[in-house]
């Protein structure tokens, strides 16, 4: 049986991947690694807490000693990160603990570990910083507009190091924005969602043309289970869906959805509550790709299914 390590197992994308392995996957067992956590979180892992392939085990991967996580565990995923930008602008610490010193504590587990076949550290397109035209490769220079973008890019080059020092089978995968069921209620999609059903007004910084892609979270997963298998030690992969909007037409499409006026969109002054806002960000998935993989989801059908989810499940919203 192939064990499978996953860090912040409580978290948006952790507690999807785990479901998703444990759902759809056999001969899998899972150790999944989280902060002591409140009630509404342990809920993202409804129908699995149970289950005897899962093996919860609480840590905190900036302060606690990590070496038994690993006994036996053939492949890692450290899912465990801060990463609310508008939270590293307030207070940068957590970022640095939990980013930095904690993909450390991880590497620093790892590397003794005789087990171990392939340990990802998922990464963000941020620590590129932004790009108006065209798409960043996975060879573009790194360059972070802020705490949090710049925690993930140290993470990034100290993750590299010990590829190169001590062979560690690391991969690094850099991600565009992520959607989907159970996402943080700070995240923009759940925020809108909320404020529209509420009928109040929808913020959207500056004049709404800052570009995002979008990547549902199911698509992410797949594309790390693949690259489990076909993945390269050493290497970095961009996972992208290419599916680009304006805040401000996302805001328009969910308020469509939700069949509310456009009128419930307010603009906020940009340099005055965001700074280091960067306009855009763009992957180029040409080398995941080559691999054989492709996505499930466009924003055209996962966008509304989301937001559907959160309107049939407005407890979470609250």
């Amino acid at each position: 049986m192939t064990k499978y390590l996953i860090t912040g197992v409580f978290g948006f994308i952790g507690s999807y991947l785990t479901k998703y392995v444990l759902g759809n996957m056999q001969d899998i067992s899972v150790v999944g690694v989280g902060r002591n956590t409140n009630q509404k979180n342990l809920r993202r892992l409804e129908g699995f807490l149970g289950d005897p392939r899962l093996k919860i085990i609480y840590k905190d991967i900036s302060k606690n000693n990590l070496t038994e996580i690993f006994d036996g565990v053939d492949i890692a995923f450290n899912m465990a990160a801060s990463t609310f930008v508008d939270y590293s602008i307030r207070d940068p610490k957590p970022f640095i603990e939990n980013n930095v010193i904690g993909t450390f504590n991880i590497l620093e587990a790892a590397r003794k570990s005789p087990s171990l076949k392939k340990i990802f550290i998922i990464s963000t397109d941020e620590v590129y910083g932004p790009i108006l035209e065209g798409k960043w490769s996975e060879n573009s220079p790194l360059n972070p507009s802020n705490p949090y973008s710049s925690s993930k890019a140290a993470a990034d080059t100290i993750t590299m190091s010990y590829y190169t020092t001590y062979g560690l089978p690391v991969i690094i995968t850099r991600t565009e924005n992520v959607y989907g069921p159970y996402q943080g209620c700070e995240k923009v999609i759940p925020t809108f969602v909320k404020k529209a059903l509420n009928n109040e007004l929808l913020p959207v910084y500056g004049d709404g043309h800052h570009r995002r892609m979008w990547f549902h979270v199911e698509d992410k997963c797949r594309a790390l289970l693949h690259l489990a298998e076909k993945g390269t030690p050493g290497e970095i992969y961009h996972l992208a869906g290419e599916q680009e909007l304006e805040n401000l037409e996302l805001a328009k499409r969910i308020l469509k959805i939700l069949n509310k006026p456009e009128t419930l969109i307010t603009f906020l002054p940009d340099h005055n509550i965001r700074p280091g806002h960067d306009r855009r960000y763009a992957l180029d998935v040409t080398k995941l790709k080559s691999t054989g993989w492709a996505p499930k989801y466009n924003i055209e059908t996962g966008l509304p299914e989301v937001v559907t989810w959160y309107v049939k499940n407005t407890w979470w919203l609250d």
